[in-house]
């Protein structure tokens, strides 16, 4: 084999790999949106949570709840301030 040979045959090869690439992403893509979807509550909405590399789904009303619920222990009573 020359070298005109081994140029085509890389130019190829990258071609292919390059190809191979994007139909992974677009797939992989496609299959991280319908999953999140998937998770999505009855208002239609999802809700994640990103602490580092953990991410979390949570519904929205529980999590208001325990944010609300978070406040109303901190604040002290009315009653207690007399």
């Amino acid at each position: 084999m020359t070298e005109a040979h081994y140029i085509i045959i890389f130019v190829c090869a990258l071609g292919l790999a390059y190809t191979s690439f994007r139909i992974g992403f677009r797939e992989g893509s496609s299959k991280m949106v319908d999953f999140i979807k998937s998770k999505k509550n009855k208002q239609g909405f999802t809700l994640m949570h990103f602490y580092g590399e953990d991410i979390q789904f949570m519904d929205a009303l529980d999590y208001n709840r325990s944010v609300l619920e978070a406040i109303g222990k901190v604040l002290p009573d009315d009653n207690d301030s007399a």
